[in-house]
């Protein structure tokens, strides 16, 4: 039996594999090698594109396109800004809307069975690619959806300017959400709670659940998972709005409350790229201690008594919680932090969404270790049961054979 192809079209390189978003692209791009003959269209970054291609060729991609974006790595300026006014687009996108990029997928498209677009920011090409007889069958893996982290990010700023432009933001964001979730024949969505909304904008049952997962041969408990009481960890590419407002309100409204109680109770905040608000929040007197770039988190959760996530907005599902339930760790999140996992509060983690409470619930959780080992077990329980990639990818593949023949369906 032929394998199909895909053509894989994702804004950045998957590589290395140092924040949530590449972990997720890398590990639907591996599950379409599984059953299909795959190549990549991307943006060239230059900083990563030899340890890339190398990688690419290993994982068996059949064939790489790059092209040429000055702009990929340069940070916003006040014309993208601009741009983004006049074109009526979110202003995280302008410098990937390039014509000679969707010019390349409109030429590279008909020789394939499948387009996957990763990422909402090259949203913009689906239109492009037309539904009708021959066109190939197009997905969209859905991150997140954005204009809701804009809107969260919106409510919680106090600065009016700041304010007005995550308004408008997340205004143009929905606008372009909306016409992607219409275009595309299927989004791929991490949560159950997403793909309600993803199907309210796009007014079809569009999406399918293909949640993030994680390696549970790689993050595997220790004989002794409880870990040292004292010691608290958070993991997260620290260069993400919602991970940057998150440890801020621990570090100023949660862990004085903890160390009232245990003076030696300490956060590492491990993530690459700290942001200077991140940055600044590095205190080892004051019980604060920041990594930046780590080769291993393991190490770091290993040691933590707690792996907290104190997330006040954001969006999608956490790669950091699912880490450390393999690794058989208490896990203590908001509500928020912990949205799309099929969990139980006090069974596979704990969950409280206010400063002191959260206090609370954590210093329980420093001073007893048996309830940080039965949580931690139950926690590896589910992910070996839900979350495993192998999982994730098979309902993956089985939703798409779904999808495509009934598209062929149609068009027959």
């Amino acid at each position: 039996m032929s394998r199909g192809s895909v053509l894989f079209a994702t804004a950045r390189p998957p590589y290395p594999l140092d924040t949530g978003a590449k972990i997720r692209t890398w590990n639907i791009l591996s599950g379409f090698m599984d059953r299909y003959d795959v190549d990549v269209l991307h943006f060239i970054d230059p900083a990563v594109e030899a340890g890339w291609r190398e990688a690419a060729a290993t994982l068996g991609v059949r064939d790489v396109f790059g092209v040429e974006n000055p702009d990929l790595n340069r940070p916003a300026a006040p014309s993208d800004l601009l741009a983004a006014l006049v074109r009526g687009l979110p202003v995280s996108t302008v410098k990937y809307a390039r014509a000679d990029f969707e010019a390349r997928l409109r030429e590279l498209a008909p020789n394939y069975d499948l387009v996957h677009v990763d990422t909402i920011h090259l949203a913009g090409i689906l239109g492009s690619l037309g539904n009708g007889h021959g066109a190939p069958f197009t997905t969209l893996n859905a991150h997140n959806v954005e204009y809701q982290i804009a809107e969260r990010m919106r409510d919680l700023e106090r600065s009016l300017p700041r304010r007005l432009a995550l308004g408008l933001h997340a205004r143009n964001m929905r606008r372009l959400e909306t016409r992607a979730f219409r275009e595309a024949d299927m989004v791929l969505t991490v949560s159950g709670e997403d793909g309600g909304e993803i199907d309210r904008l796009s007014g079809a049952g569009k999406s399918v659940l293909v949640e993030n997962g994680v390696d549970v041969d790689f993050y595997t408990p220790t004989e002794d998972p409880a870990g040292r009481a004292d010691n608290l960890v958070f993991v997260g590419s620290m260069d993400w709005m919602p991970n940057i407002d998150g440890m801020k309100w621990f570090v100023r409204d949660i862990l004085p409350a903890i160390r009232a109680v245990r003076p030696e109770a300490r956060i590492t905040i491990v993530g690459r790229s700290p942001h200077p608000d991140v940055q600044a929040l590095h205190a080892p007197a004051a019980g604060v201690i920041v990594t930046g770039t780590v080769d291993d988190v393991r190490p770091f959760v290993r040691e933590a008594s707690v792996v907290v996530v104190p997330l006040r907005y954001g969006g999608g599902t956490r790669l950091k919680i699912f880490e450390a339930f393999a690794m058989g760790k208490a896990v203590l999140s908001t509500t928020l932090g912990c949205e799309g996992i099929l969990c139980e509060n006090s069974r596979h983690l704990c969950i409280e969404d206010e400063a002191a409470p959260f206090a609370r619930r954590c210093l329980e959780l420093m001073g007893d270790e048996d309830v940080r080992r039965r949580l931690g077990a139950e926690g590896r329980k589910l992910a070996l049961s839900r979350y495993s990639w192998d999982a994730v990818v098979g309902r993956m593949h089985e939703a798409v054979a779904v999808g495509m023949l009934k598209k062929g369906a149609a068009r027959g």
